[in-house]
């Protein structure tokens, strides 16, 4: 899921998992997602490492995931491009800050679970989603350098343990903090640079990120 574009050439195609494959999708990169969703779902680039890989934060806890998929199936086509064209917007951010003599081929990516309950887990449809979602990130981190779920609360503990056996070894390479702020904050700085995170990473009060997609 997180690495360079394929026109700067530091990641050969054929090692790019195929589950993942969906970021070649040419149509993606003039797809426009509804403002529905850019309000509703959000994530963005929060920053850069000191070996430039993107820092990038999806706050998937607030997705009404089921909601907009009982809304039909025209929005569940919407709603799956919208993943799509996230991962893809996160794949070719690798390219930002590459150089030819110091490429980038990896990214970092937290997903915040924050206010994540059952609801979004209690329909077949929600379910399915968030499995999907949630194989997506366990192929991504293969590739990744810091990929980390954050805010785990007791639900979301119950439904990372239900698909593991689905996601197999890859979760393994995710780091999964619980909703102890103070416990898995001072983690994440050992990681990540405190002045390319927002205040509620532990990051700084004046923080902008580099760019909202959603």
């Amino acid at each position: 899921m997180f690495l360079m574009s394929v026109v700067s050439g530091q990641i050969p195609v054929e090692e790019i998992p195929s589950e993942l494959k969906l970021v070649l999708d040419p149509e993606l990169e003039i797809w426009e997602s509804p403002e529905e969703l850019l309000r509703e779902c959000p994530y963005y680039l929060s920053g850069f490492d000191e070996e430039n890989r993107p820092i990038w934060i999806l706050e998937f806890g607030v997705w009404p995931t089921k909601d907009i998929l009982a809304r039909g199936r025209e929005w569940e086509d919407a709603y799956k491009k919208y993943v799509n064209k996230m991962y893809q917007n996160i794949f070719n951010s690798v390219t930002l800050r590459a150089t030819t003599e110091n490429p980038v081929k990896e990214v970092n990516l937290i997903m915040d679970l924050d206010k994540y309950t059952i609801r979004h887990f209690s329909s077949i449809k929600a379910a399915s989603f968030a499995t999907k979602t949630l194989q997506l990130l366990a192929a991504g981190a293969k590739l990744g350098h810091v990929v980390c779920i954050v805010n785990a609360n007791s639900f979301s503990q119950v439904v990372l343990n239900f698909v593991r056996p689905v996601l197999g070894s890859a979760l393994e390479r995710v780091e999964i903090f619980g909703s102890n702020k103070n416990s898995w904050i001072p983690k994440l700085l050992k990681l990540l640079p405190k002045d390319q995170l927002s205040e509620k990473y532990g990051g700084r009060k004046d923080f902008k990120p580099v760019q909202v997609y959603g």
